[in-house]
């Protein structure tokens, strides 16, 4: 895919909130204390969106299993970007080309939106073959990781407010390593009205 996309003042936001984050996720110890400190600043959390936080499966099929309907992979958008800033949890400098993808995760019969997904992935880390499988408009990227990518690991490595690339309540960003090099960098929005 060649498309390029333009910047716009919501991905910029995004990759300065991602400049900052670098290796290191929460740790087991640490869910806790890290989810009391975001409720403090974002309110209650309802206990099954506290779970989807800090799992490090497929959030897709966890919606599936709890609202008991099929969700839906809308895309946005996605395309070539030159990175506005430097991502060191991605190994991507500033000016690097990247790929962007923006999706919202829909249940097939109530069109709730039970969340929004923002993906940057450094192509130099994945297989041509697989890239072309993760930014297929229709499936969702960790659909494709456990079932193509047996070499993946996903780490959380941060749980925030929300509103950054659409009105919600809470966030959190995680990487996705394939092969032990960093690949991709996925931040999901969520909110919590449609979890009570």
């Amino acid at each position: 895919m060649n498309l390029r996309l333009e910047l716009d003042e919501k991905i910029t936001t995004l990759f300065s909130l991602l400049s900052e984050i670098s290796e290191g996720g929460i740790e087991s110890g640490q869910v806790n204390d890290v989810l009391s400190e975001l409720e403090s600043e974002a309110g209650e959390i309802p206990p099954f969106l506290r779970a989807l936080l800090v799992t490090d499966g497929t959030v897709t099929m966890a919606l599936e299993a709890y609202f008991s309907e099929r969700i839906s992979i809308n895309t946005l958008r996605q395309g070539r970007i030159s990175a506005p800033s430097s991502l060191p949890a991605l190994e991507v400098s500033k000016y690097g080309d990247c790929f962007f993808r923006e999706v919202e995760l829909i249940g097939a019969k109530s069109g709730l939106c039970y969340g929004h997904a923002s993906s940057i992935l450094n192509k130099n880390a994945i297989d041509a073959d697989l890239f072309e499988q993760l930014v297929s408009e229709n499936v969702g990227i960790g659909v494709i990781l456990r079932n193509l990518a047996r070499g993946s690991h996903r780490e959380v490595l941060a749980l925030g407010g929300g509103n950054i690339m659409t009105s919600s309540d809470v966030s959190r960003t995680y990487s996705v390593s394939i092969n032990a090099l960093p690949a991709i960098l996925i931040t999901e929005e969520f909110t919590r009205a449609v979890y009570k």
